[in-house]
């Protein structure tokens, strides 16, 4: 699980210009991620509707972070909705699809039956992950984004 003191590694993990291609932005500060972190590890929506995993993916045996995936889940009927992000350095090597292998593997336990990702039509990378997870898009866009779904056993 994510933790505040977690901010100072990520800001360099996630410090590569091209992890914003595709969903805008600059990579964050070692300050922007502790107010972020801050709010993450409440694991929960401030309303209470949803539930929030978000874990820092580590490789070993080292235990170096290099990423992150995470988990939004809705406490009434619905979807969770996952999303994975990789370090530029650690890229290409299935870090993403072994880490959101994990997660929903956790999320099956906790008894979610659907997940939902959103993904750029152009994110070539995020789209391999999905269908290695075995993810398949709809026709649904939100904010340019394609809605790519699983059904879990």
């Amino acid at each position: 699980p994510i933790t505040i003191e977690d901010a100072v590694p990520m800001a360099a993990v996630l410090s590569g210009q091209s992890l914003y291609r595709f969903t805008g932005g600059e990579p964050p500060s070692v300050s922007e991620l502790e107010r972020r972190y801050t709010a993450q590890v409440r694991g929960a929506s401030p309303d209470g509707r949803e539930e929030w995993l978000n874990l820092v993916v580590v490789l070993e045996p080292e235990g170096k972070p290099i990423g992150y995936v995470q988990a939004t889940i809705p406490r009434d009927e619905g979807p969770a909705e996952i999303a994975w992000v990789i370090g530029e350095p650690w890229q290409g090597h299935g870090h993403a699809t072994r880490a959101a292998q994990l997660l929903i593997e956790h999320l099956c336990g906790l008894g979610v039956t659907d997940l939902i990702a959103h993904i750029h039509p152009a994110h070539v990378a995020s789209q391999t992950v999905a269908r290695r997870l075995g993810m398949v898009p709809t026709d649904t866009v939100i904010d340019g984004e394609t809605r790519w779904d699983l059904a879990l056993p």
